[in-house]
């Protein structure tokens, strides 16, 4: 990963954008969603951009000392692309030059705007259309309504963090929050039965905390070939255990806040037995079939197990036959003699 994706407060700063035409008017576009400061720098605006009352329009040639004050720099304009971008870099501003990533030290992504949930699809400049094509998708996918749900949440988390103590309660309060019935009464403007749901949810009795243990098989160990529940496994477990053949990329398919318990040969049912009686719900991943011996010690301590296997294929070099038409012909001749 060459850029780090991130997030910049523009609320009151100034952005400053080199350029009047069509290239400045998509990224004024883009800014005007924000709450920043927008400084136009060009000798003449395109039409939009000057009843754009958000836009600071200075009429003037570009001057290094314009840039002055600025947080993000945009050069749209391709005769002076190198000089904005040079005169940004010596002052540590950052700067996109449009279509030019050699002179940019920072994209602009393809964006979903669910304000205040938003969306970034970056492809470090390699492929814009590829970024544009999933925007798309995504923002076929994702209720106009969700923006306002992300809202309603950020009310709601000072109320829910004193009503709701942290661990597997509040994460099944927001999972059901966003991906249950609350979520579909909101999103289908059923006031009402949002607010039933809603505080029947709130003041629901706290879940058994015994815990559990799921047997993954991380299969191949492409993760491209993780059935959906075991990467439902991954991003729910508390605790997850994993031998040494299991690859980085499976690992990044889990919960982030997870706690990551690499394993030997020795040791790992004690492990666990322990982790779940704590309360936890733990992963147990391995890089082939699902251990009889592991099973059995866990299930025997009257711990709750469910086992997850992995998508098998057929192994390189192995020939799968199929019968032919003078097989099946020879076959028949032979039944009918």
């Amino acid at each position: 990963m060459r850029y780090f994706p991130i997030f910049i407060d523009l609320r009151g700063r100034t952005v400053v954008v080199v350029g009047g035409g069509e290239e400045a008017l998509r990224k004024v576009r883009l800014l005007s969603r924000t709450e920043a400061r927008i400084v136009v720098i060009a000798g003449s605006l395109h039409d939009e951009l000057a009843v754009n009352q958000r836009v600071e329009w200075v009429a003037r040639h570009f001057e290094p000392d314009l840039l002055t004050g600025a947080v993000l720099v945009i050069s749209a304009s391709t005769e002076l692309n190198e000089i904005v971008s040079e005169a940004a870099r010596s002052r540590s501003i950052p700067v996109n030059a449009v279509d030019r990533p050699d002179l940019s030290t920072f994209i602009v992504p393809s964006i979903v705007d669910r304000a205040p949930l938003v969306v970034a699809i970056g492809t470090e400049g390699t492929s814009p259309m590829l970024g544009q094509g999933l925007r798309a998708r995504i923002d076929a996918m994702l209720p106009q309504a969700l923006g306002k749900l992300a809202a309603a949440a950020g009310t709601l988390r000072g109320h829910v963090a004193e009503a709701i103590p942290p661990g597997n309660r509040r994460r099944s309060f927001w999972s059901r929050f966003f991906f249950g019935d609350v979520r579909d009464a909101f999103v289908a403007g059923e006031t009402k039965n949002y607010s039933a749901l809603l505080e029947g949810l709130l003041h629901s009795q706290p879940p058994s905390t015994k815990g559990r243990v799921s047997f993954v098989s991380a299969g191949t160990g492409d993760p491209e070939l993780l059935t959906l529940k075991a990467q439902r496994k991954l991003l729910e477990a508390d605790v997850i255990t994993y031998d040494r053949f299991v690859a980085a990329d499976i690992l990044e398919v889990a919960r982030r806040d997870a706690v990551l318990i690499p394993l030997d040969q020795f040791g790992v049912s004690a492990i666990l037995i322990r982790e779940a009686k704590a309360g936890r719900h733990v992963v147990r991943l391995r890089s082939g079939e699902v251990s009889v011996e592991e099973l059995a010690a866990v299930a025997g301590e009257g711990i709750p197990v469910e086992t997850v296997p992995g998508v098998s294929t057929v192994p390189t070099g192995e020939v799968i036959t199929f019968p032919v038409r003078e097989d099946i012909r020879d076959a028949v001749l032979k039944a009918a003699s």
